[in-house]
């Protein structure tokens, strides 16, 4: 799979671009470009490089992962980042990195922004500023033949259910376990693998009845392989958002990167961008907000 092709020529671009950071408290000087003294990032990157510089942490399908030729970037935070720095005049470049190096790296200035499934959640807004663009939460997978055995969470009563190590489906899972016996039932048996990907094979190899995993995954498994997987229980937990996430130092560029989604979300791009790998409907969001996570 390629990066969407973005869908505006080049002179509306540079009048995009330059509306844009003008909303955000730039002014350019000359053609598009904000003024040298413009403080932040942004101001560097577009006067000195003209690049957005997007660091990931690859692979979480169908966020962000290689092509079948094992180098080409593709998700929807890859081709929704490119997008963005296109509307803004920019280039966008990414780094491969390791997922707990990525704030760090961000804070010491050698990236401009986040692109790989960050949750907006509390603890990470105190570093950094995230542009909230797609709805996140847990959803449950199972076979294709077996979607109407699970109307709600009781049906995983004395069921077996794969979750990811470190992930909050083992929470989740271990939750619905205890409703189960509290309400008389049989507690679920929680099988942990250490990937999305091992649970899910699990369900077709029969060591799994059902596989907790991100709402977003769940879309993209059921919309990319119908035959084999269904998407369940898409309300068993709150809803949150993924982000982009920018410096908490500058703030006038998390500003104009929601203003280029929204721009994005307005002209069509950014719901064509979600269903290329299988995600829409509710996980979309009508427009960017800025820390806008509820969790």
């Amino acid at each position: 799979m390629t990066p969407v092709s973005l869908r505006y020529v080049a002179a509306a671009l540079v009048a995009t671009s330059a509306a844009l950071l003008t909303a955000c408290g730039y002014q350019p000087t000359g053609a598009d470009h904000p003024p040298t003294a413009a403080s932040g990032v942004a101001s560097r990157m577009v006067e000195q490089a003209g690049v957005l510089r997007v660091g990931t942490n690859v692979p979480f399908v169908p966020m962000e992962f290689y092509a079948p030729d094992g180098s080409t970037l593709s998700g929807i935070d890859i081709d929704l980042a490119t997008a963005v720095a296109g509307r803004l005049g920019l280039k966008a470049t990414f780094a491969n990195a390791s997922w707990d190096g990525l704030i760090p790296a961000l804070t010491a200035g050698r990236h401009d922004m986040l692109a790989s499934s960050f949750g907006d959640f509390p603890e990470r807004r105190k570093q950094v500023i995230f542009v909230d663009m797609l709805k996140g939460g847990i959803a449950g997978i199972v076979r294709s033949p077996d979607q109407s055995r699970y109307p709600q969470s009781s049906a995983l009563c004395g069921k077996t259910v794969g979750v990811a190590n470190g992930s909050a489906t083992v929470a989740v899972a271990q939750s619905i376990s205890a409703r189960c016996v509290k309400d008389g039932g049989k507690a679920v048996s929680t099988q942990v693998f250490p990937t999305d990907r091992e649970a899910t094979v699990a369900i077709r190899s029969g060591r799994a009845d059902v596989a907790l995993v991100d709402s977003v995954v769940a879309q993209h498994l059921a919309g990319s392989q119908p035959r084999h997987y269904a998407a369940v229980l898409d309300d068993i937990s709150p809803d949150f958002h993924y982000g982009f996430a920018v410096n908490k130092n500058n703030p006038a560029l998390a500003r104009a990167i929601a203003k280029a989604l929204d721009s994005l979300i307005a002209d069509g791009t950014y719901a064509e961008i979600c269903a290329k790998y299988g995600v829409s409907g509710n996980a979309l969001v009508a427009r960017a907000t800025i820390n806008g996570g509820k969790q």
